[in-house]
């Protein structure tokens, strides 16, 4: 007798994966030293940027000083020396750890101890400092690039200043949020914001 095929009991079909195998993986890629500079100079100008950025909103905002973009220059500046210092003290103490690492051969035993086989990287790890530096030195030089600089951490700033002005404006606006309109409107009121209370608290630091 057979039995229905409703019936039968259904075997569940099994997919066979094979074990992961680290060896098969791609080897990475190593950064050139073109990208290495850029990537650090990158990094350089974001932290230099954000620190003209505090400094114009200290000054400005809480301390009522003019703005003078010339003065923010040369805090960017200093910073960017700052930056091109400690590349250097970098730059050095890679040299030294290379130099030991060319004695050594076999496995290192924990993340810092370097061998041999780590020569090619930290030769890469002190030219990309030394260029860094040199570039960041350059930066400094240039009035160009300084003023640039700072107009974008101007930039920042306001955008700052503008998102903190639309915040309390949220809080203060209490039921007014709860309103259909309140989006619609709110572009409104923070223009009427800058234009009338802005305007009085110039003229209050001012006087015309």
């Amino acid at each position: 007798m057979r039995w229905p095929k409703w019936f039968r009991r259904r075997v569940e079909k099994t997919t066979r994966t094979r074990p992961f195998d680290e060896h098969a993986l791609p080897e990475p890629v190593a950064p050139t030293l073109e990208q290495s500079v850029e990537e650090g100079m990158l990094l350089a100008e974001y932290a230099t940027r954000m620190a003209v950025k505090n400094h114009i909103v200290v000054d400005t905002i809480q301390y009522g000083t003019a703005y003078d973009p010339a003065m923010h220059a040369m805090e960017a500046a200093a910073m960017l020396r700052e930056l091109a210092s400690e590349q250097g003290v970098a730059a050095g103490r890679i040299e030294e750890e290379l130099e030991a690492a060319e004695k050594l051969s076999g496995d290192a035993e924990h993340p810092h101890d370097y061998r041999r086989v780590d020569a090619d990287n930290l030769r890469l790890r002190r030219d990309a400092a030394i260029r860094l530096a040199a570039a960041l030195r350059a930066k400094a030089d240039s009035e160009e690039e300084l003023l640039a600089l700072v107009e974008r951490g101007r930039q920042d700033a306001w955008d700052e200043v503008g998102r903190a002005i639309e915040a309390g404006l949220d809080a203060f606006s209490g039921a007014e949020a709860l309103k259909a309109d309140y989006e619609r409107e709110k572009p409104a009121r923070l223009k009427l914001l800058i234009w009338r209370d802005l305007a009085r608290l110039e003229e209050e630091r001012t006087g015309y």
